[in-house]
């Protein structure tokens, strides 16, 4: 069976390029198992799943992992199912809080890529700190209010800016007129858009087919930096020109209709304190 598991798509895609990349994916949620799995259905096989959750019933609705897994540690769930797809895969578990694990940079340094899916600003900033620092490439995904849309961005050292870099030049653009991830939305707002309570709006970011679109291109932007890892770039794979994308899933503002598109290619921002920066943004 191993031997045809991934016939039909050899002849269009190397899969035996990223099998000796290893992959740290960093929250095991609706985002993070979305691209581990597509990750693992295109030929990666070593992976570092970290993600200090369990999963829970409401989870289960926009989750690769479904009931039988309830009560499940969210890596232990989402390792079972790459698994499924190819028993090959080496993985290894972490169940730990991003900014309290003392392994982490270790982790990181193992990695070719590191995979940012986790749900909050501060666990976000310290992978960028510890990927700047250890000069590992590494993509984030995020998924904005209610599931309007998203953005992925990807991070190569010294060719594009860390994502304090990031954060600088979209205060003085348009990519993110008006659309907010829910962790920053005031509790006012949280209450008078959802009248759930703030516990609720947390784990309610649309549906799993909005959080898909995001969970994709993603995955997209971490197979072409693995293509950049690898001891040759798998045929067929053509380089991404663009590191950042905004995608609309609705005509919601700031997006005037459905599946719009906003990109960007950022580089290294003088000043940054984090990577130190060098040359101003690109468009």
């Amino acid at each position: 069976m191993k031997d045809r598991l991934f016939a039909r798509i050899e002849r269009l895609f190397d899969v035996r390029a990223f099998e000796d990349l290893w992959v740290l994916i960093a929250g095991c949620g609706s985002g993070g198992g979305q691209v581990a799995q597509h990750l693992v259905m295109s030929g990666v096989r070593n992976f570092i799943l970290v993600d200090k959750g369990e999963l829970e019933v409401e989870n289960v609705i926009r989750h690769v992992c479904g009931l039988r897994y309830l009560g499940w540690r969210k890596t232990a769930a989402v390792a079972d199912v790459i698994r499924d797809r190819n028993p090959q895969v080496e993985v290894r578990m972490f169940d730990e809080d991003i900014l309290l694990w003392r392994g982490l940079r270790d982790e990181v340094e193992r990695a070719s890529v590191v995979v940012v899916g986790t749900d909050n600003e501060p666990s976000r900033y310290r992978l960028n700190e510890v990927c700047v620092e250890t000069e590992t490439p590494f993509t984030v995904g995020r998924v904005f209010t209610r599931g309007i849309g998203g953005e992925v961005y990807s991070f190569r050292p010294g060719e594009y800016g860390c994502l304090a870099c990031l954060e600088g030049v979209l205060e003085r653009t348009q990519f993110r007129d008006g659309v907010r991830e829910i962790d920053l939305v005031s509790e006012e707002e949280r209450q008078r858009v959802y009248d759930l309570e703030i516990e609720e709006i947390k784990d309610s970011p649309g549906l799993s087919v909005d959080i898909g679109f995001i969970a994709a291109l993603h995955t997209r932007f971490t197979l072409d930096a693995l293509g950049d890892a690898a001891v040759s770039r798998p045929q067929f794979m053509t380089p991404i020109d663009d590191n950042y994308l905004v995608w609309g899933n609705r005509a919601v503002h700031p997006f005037s209709r459905n599946f719009q598109m906003q990109r960007m290619i950022l580089s290294p921002q003088d000043g940054c304190l984090v990577c130190g920066g060098g040359h101003e943004e690109e468009e």
